[in-house]
């Protein structure tokens, strides 16, 4: 079993992301907590998906356009360095 850790863009990449469902609908909001939580635990268990960029791995919320960017360390840790919205440009995805 793995670790998620959170950076200081990941955690602040994701309150941009629950301010803006937040604002569409409190009940989008909970269920955009409820997937983001799913996905998290999904990492827990099997983080080995296919590296993207650099050593950074992508894992998509399911039934939003949000990516996790992550990296998995030797102490069996996911360091996940953003929450970004699929459609941003990918210059200004997180870097190591």
């Amino acid at each position: 079993m793995f670790t998620v850790a959170f950076s200081e863009e990941a955690v602040e990449d994701l309150d941009i992301a629950l301010e803006y469902y937040r604002n569409i609908s409190l009940a989008l909001c909970e269920k955009f907590i409820k997937n983001f939580d799913e996905t998290t635990l999904q990492l827990e268990n099997i983080p080995y998906f296919q590296i993207r960029y650099d050593e950074m791995r992508l894992r998509k919320i399911k039934k939003f356009p949000v990516i996790l960017h992550f990296t998995i360390n030797s102490n069996k840790t996911v360091i996940v360095h953003g929450v970004r919205f699929a459609q941003q440009n990918p210059e200004n995805y997180p870097k190591i």
